[in-house]
């Protein structure tokens, strides 16, 4: 087919020189993303899924290659207690988070949680934690001529810029709670950056996170509004081991303070993969659909919706639940952007005729819009949330106390003298 991102049925068996029914057994265990391509009324597979198979061989495999596979979705690599993944999305300590979400649990006791193995339903806001003197002037900045993909190299100056002047040293000698705290409100007063105002918005004494996020956006202050941004946050706090998860565990592990594994986690985050999806669905997808060209957006998201948008998470054969909730969320506000209820007509479709299953990226987006959000607001969104899963697998690697030291296998062949 011509889409370099799929390739046929034939091509498929081909390449792993398996039968079609084979085929089909790899797609119902969830090895393998399948889609309709409506153009040519027969199902596509995406070529990153073959060539992982492809790369297996029959048997049980040695020890190096077991070890290679595991980084590439394959088997488990650390030993968590922190989030627990399966069909029906994430458990944080054992409780399901879309549980946690509907029932109104707070951010911050979720926040708790997961940073500490210790449920305390009753946490509603923080006590007033005072933005460091020495950190206004790296907050006090213009964000708008920033180009999108920029917005998390701010974010992660930011998050370092709190832990200078002994601030770091102080989290790693026991001042932790503090810092975690810190992190999150000053992430929340981002938004401010994309609101029409453009400045950071300090959080005000007993504000939940999930106010602050609103009146830093200049969104409206609704219970409704409230709740919607809570169970968002609450919902994506973590993900078992994200590659920025990883990223701020292999920070932890050589003993790096909590700002530096943010900020690292914050830098692996920015990828093309993850957080910049956001705005490829806002540029490249939601922004030009109109009726007019309604067809061809369908089979540009069948197509290219997993590698460029996020659709068909590789976790979720039948559908990321999280997206689900997400969209659920949105489907009950009233919606500030009038083009949402077409943007969801659409995904409506996509699952139907092509079996597109939206991701993360794009709920997001389409939360973002119902709520009357900035534009990029949703990979701060994202951001913020996931901002507690980074801190709490530094603290577990941490306690596990060995460094993250992976081997490379050369495999440029033989060396020779010169």
């Amino acid at each position: 087919m011509d889409n370099p991102d799929y390739v046929t049925r034939e091509e498929a068996t081909e390449a792993l020189g398996v039968k079609p029914a084979t085929l089909y057994s790899y797609v119902s265990r969830g090895l393998l993303r399948r889609v309709k391509d409506p153009a040519q009324r027969r199902s596509a597979y995406l070529r990153e899924d073959v060539d992982r198979l492809k790369a297996r061989h029959p048997g049980q495999p040695i020890k190096a290659e077991a070890a290679a596979g595991a980084l590439r979705w394959g088997e488990p690599v650390v030993n968590t207690s922190i989030t627990h993944i399966d069909a029906a999305g994430p458990f944080y300590r054992n409780r399901k988070a879309s549980e946690l979400a509907q029932s109104g649990a707070s951010f911050e006791a979720v926040t708790h949680l997961l940073l500490t193995g210790v449920w305390q339903p009753g946490i509603q806001a923080w006590p007033q934690i005072e933005t460091p003197a020495d950190c206004r002037k790296a907050l006090a900045l213009d964000a708008k001529g920033v180009k999108p993909n920029d917005f998390s190299k701010i974010l992660a100056r930011v998050v370092l810029a709190l832990g200078m002047n002994g601030r770091g040293s102080a989290e790693l000698a026991g001042d932790r709670v503090e810092s975690e705290r810190l992190i999150i409100q000053t992430l929340a007063g981002c938004f401010g950056y994309f609101s029409p105002a453009g400045r950071f918005v300090q959080r005000r004494a007993h504000e939940p996170i999930a106010g602050q996020v609103l009146r830093a956006a200049a969104c409206e202050q609704t219970e409704e509004n409230r709740s919607a941004i809570n169970q968002m946050l609450v919902l994506l706090a973590d993900h078992e081991l994200a590659s920025a998860s990883f990223a701020s565990r292999i920070a932890a592990s050589t003993n790096s303070d909590l700002y530096c594994c943010v900020a690292a986690a914050l830098c692996v985050h920015a990828g093309s993969s993850t957080v910049a999806a956001t705005f490829a669905v806002d540029e490249q997808l939601f922004k030009p659909l109109s009726r007019r060209n309604w067809s061809k957006m369908q089979r540009f998201a069948a197509q290219r919706g997993t590698s460029l948008f996020g659709f068909n998470h590789p976790l979720y054969p039948k559908g990321d639940p999280r997206a689900e909730y997400l969209l659920g969320l949105a489907l009950k506000l009233a919606p500030v952007d009038p083009k949402v209820p077409m943007l969801l007509e659409f995904l409506e479709q996509a699952k139907a005729q092509s079996s597109a299953l939206p991701g993360i990226a794009i709920a997001l987006v389409i939360l973002a819009r119902t709520l009357g959000m900035p534009r990029d607001a949703a990979s701060v969104l994202w951001i913020l949330s996931r901002s507690v899963g980074w801190m709490a697998h530094a603290l577990e690697q941490r306690m596990q106390g060995f460094m993250l030291r992976p081997r490379a296998r050369f495999v440029g062949g033989e060396s020779g003298s010169l």
